[in-house]
């Protein structure tokens, strides 16, 4: 017994009496023919059982997949349980809705080797690397491919387009807030500085940051008050606050480097009987939408979130469109300090 022949575009465009031409811009440029043609042709083929050009044919003919790559911060569990992390994503998914493109989530590994081996073989036109630590081998091996690729926030120095904002200038400005209130013992809750599984590479954004908080703070930064948390969660901010309420005496602020870790921050702080701002200040960081919908209010960095994750994708998919390599240029974006409730001068 002989498998029926599979219907091919040849097929429907007979059926339908136009050209193959006219029968492929139906399914790849739609916008090229009329609703009325477009439907014709669609109307025979599913006739006929035709679904449409097979994808990997397409490739080979176009040397596209359709598809970008994106070399993400953390594990896959932190793109959902991070709000900035989803802004962000929401961002470039946003972008792309009308472009036919899809996206292919690259996250770190148990093995970053592993991750690199990922990225080299992944079937896409194109990456966005989007806050992963200097050096991190997923990075180097999607450079090596030669694909438009756009950085966000980290690393700072790459051959590549640069979209995110002056962190440090926005730490220092947090920083001298508080230093303006009249706090003088303030601690940091901030994220570490070097990947946790591999202590060789930096994160640039938490040291900036770092920096930025230093030159805030000035003559009151105390290293002995600084808590690496591990990840943006709130329980974490709660877990600091219960280290920061053991000390003597005790910060009266804090400055945290993400919005999940001041809520934390805040929840610890009702938990322990503290007001706030009276008996403690918080600033955040990031301005996700629950910042302002706290108890009280959460002062906290402004930054464009998803507008990040709109530019990467627009520009890889104007690089891909047009053909064209990217130059390395630098987007900073405006970032500002947001006062709420939930900062004050220190009591007394």
């Amino acid at each position: 017994m002989t498998n029926p022949r599979k219907t091919t575009l040849r097929d429907v465009a007979a059926a339908a009496g136009v050209s193959i031409g006219t029968a492929s811009n139906a399914f790849n440029r739609p916008e090229l023919l009329s609703v009325e043609m477009r439907e014709r042709v669609h109307g025979h083929a599913k006739r006929l059982g035709y679904a449409g050009p097979d994808p990997a044919a397409r490739r080979l003919r176009t040397g596209r997949t359709g598809a970008l790559g994106l070399l993400f911060t953390y594990r896959l569990p932190y793109a959902f349980d991070d709000q900035a992390a989803t802004i962000f994503l929401g961002g470039v998914a946003r972008e792309l809705e009308d472009s036919g493109a899809g996206l292919l989530l690259i996250p770190t590994s148990e093995s970053r080797a592993e991750g690199a081996a990922i990225v080299r073989a992944a079937a896409v036109d194109g990456f966005i690397v989007y806050s992963t630590p200097t050096g991190d081998p997923r990075l180097l091996a999607a450079l090596e491919r030669g694909l438009p690729t756009v950085t966000v926030d980290e690393p700072l120095s790459v051959p590549t387009p640069w979209i995110g904002i002056d962190d440090r200038a926005a730490a220092r400005e947090a920083a001298r807030h508080l230093v303006d209130l009249g706090h003088s013992r303030v601690a940091v809750v901030g994220f570490p500085e070097f990947a946790i599984d591999d202590p060789s590479l930096p994160y640039d954004v938490t040291r900036e940051r770092f920096a930025g908080y230093r030159e805030g703070l000035g003559e009151s930064w105390d290293p002995e008050l600084v808590i690496h948390a591990i990840g943006n969660r709130a329980e974490a901010g709660r877990a600091a606050l219960g280290e920061l309420v053991a000390l003597d005496p005790a910060p009266t602020a804090v400055l945290a480097m993400g919005d999940a870790l001041a809520t934390g921050l805040l929840v610890g702080a009702a938990q322990h009987g503290i007001d706030v701002p009276a008996g403690l200040s918080v600033v955040g960081f990031d301005d996700i939408p629950f910042a302002a919908l706290t108890d009280p209010p959460l002062t906290t960095i402004s930054q464009p979130t998803e507008q990040k994750g709109r530019l990467a994708a627009r520009a890889l998919l104007a690089a891909l469109e047009n053909d064209a390599p990217l130059e390395a240029t630098r987007t900073v974006l405006p970032a500002e300090l947001v006062i709420r409730g939930s900062t004050g001068p220190p009591a007394g």
